[in-house]
Parts: structure tokens; sequence; C-alpha cells
């Protein structure tokens, strides 16, 4: 009986570990997933080359190539998102008609981390901005006691912004949602082509632009702060998403 490698010995051991320390998250979901494509390729490799079948050969080859078309579509999309995060850091306020901030979860009325960083961005910049309106966009889901719009109204009042700058869409339980039915509020007020600043989360400022575009709206975007394992996490997630979003648009 031929002996387990210590390289296939050390990848299970890792894979367990970060089981262990972080749960089945996508981050470590992707990182598995990477491990185990690279150990088949080694392997198909090592094979070829002790029985010298041309089949081996050609099928390591074969995934080499989708590895690497893969790699590089991967570095260009987290390269993407990453450029548009740092030119979030700079918005010129005078490019601005609106501020729309994303909702993102309660826990009954109170606005889970995710929400909290985007409405402590959002506020930020409508403290430094005293004459702009914002769209607070959010409805109610399972386990929240209002609609996200409502707590975010509330939070924005309690610290600084004034009540009459507060335009509320209680009804989106989506990213599209989101912005459609903020698009469709702020058409009835007599704003038919506002440029919006969409406040959201770090990981999620590219995919919310595209759909704004989608929807014909002139956006920028706008970063609140997630811890790093989120980031990381989540900036992964968003590869398959932006994919998705762009395989949909190509096939439409």
């Amino acid at each position: 009986m031929k002996k387990v490698k210590p390289i296939y010995i050390l990848s299970i051991l890792l894979i367990g570990l970060l089981v262990i320390l972080f749960g089945r998250t996508f981050g470590v979901l992707f990182i598995s997933a990477n491990l185990v494509f690279i150990l088949l390729i080694l392997f198909l490799l090592k094979r070829y080359r002790a029985s010298m079948k041309k089949g081996f050969d050609y099928m390591a080859r074969f995934l080499i190539i989708v590895y690497g078309v893969f790699l590089l579509s991967f570095i260009a999309v987290e390269g993407f998102i990453l450029y548009e995060l740092e030119k979030s850091k700079d918005v010129n306020a005078e490019e601005i008609d609106v501020v729309i901030i994303l909702g993102a979860g309660l826990k009954g009325e109170i606005p889970s981390k995710t929400l909290l960083s985007r409405l402590e961005a959002g506020k930020a910049f409508l403290l430094e901005n005293k004459e702009l309106p914002v769209v607070v966009s959010g409805g109610q889901g399972e386990g929240e006691s209002i609609s996200e719009a409502e707590a975010m109204g509330l939070y924005l009042r309690e610290h600084g912004i004034s009540g009459g700058r507060i335009i509320y869409e209680k009804a989106s339980t989506t990213t599209y949602e989101n912005l459609r039915n903020s698009k469709e509020i702020l058409h009835e007020m007599g704003m038919k082509k506002p440029s919006v600043l969409i406040v959201t989360s770090d990981y999620h400022v590219v995919r919310a632009k595209m759909i704004a575009d989608e929807l014909a709206l002139d956006s920028h975007g706008l970063a609140g702060r997630s811890p790093l394992l989120v980031k990381v996490n989540y900036f992964i997630r968003e590869y398959f998403a932006i994919v998705k979003t762009l395989g949909e648009k190509f096939l439409s």
C-alpha cells in the first residue's frame, strides 16, 4: 500500500484548521477549493510522468489553463474592487445631488454592525455637506421589528441630521430594489437625473454602482469600513457575484 504524501496530509490539516478557526465561511470554502484543485493538477502531472499516458497530460494541461484564466479574472476583479474602494475615499460633494444609504439588516430595531458602518460613513458625509438630502433605503425583513429605513432615519436624527433632509424608502429587500425604488421616489420629487452617492459596505461598492448603471443612475460610491476578516470573506464572495452580474448582462 502506497504511503500518503505529506503534502496531502498537510492540506487536509490546513483545511480542517481553517474550518475550526473561521467556520464554513465563503473565504474558507474558496481557499479549500483552490487547494484541492491545485493538488488535483499536481496528481495528474505526476501520474502522467509515471505512466506516460497522454490522457493525463492533456487533462492536466487543460486544468492548468482553466485555473490560469480563473486566477487572472480573479485578480482583475479584485483589483477593480480595490480601485473603486480607493476612489470612494475622495468624493467631490459638488458632484452629488442626493445621498442613498443602503440597508443591511437589523436585530429587532438595532442596526447590524454592517449597517452601522454604512450609517457612520453616511453620517460623516452628511454632517460635512448639510445641504444634501439623503434616502435611507431598506424594507422590513425577518427578525426585524421595523423597516431598516426607519431604523436608519432614527440613527441619523440622533446623530445630528435634520429629519427634514431624510427621505424614506421602506419596501426594498435587495440592492436592485434599493436603487430602483429610490430612483422612483426621487423622480416623483422632481429629481429626474440626479447624481447619487451610494453609501454601502467597502466590498459592495462596485456591484452597487454596476446595478446603478443598469438603472441609468449617475452614481458615486462611499464605503463603510468592514472588519478585516469580514472584508476578506466578502471580497472573495463579491468576485462571484460580479461575474454572475456581468454574465447575466452579457446574455440579456
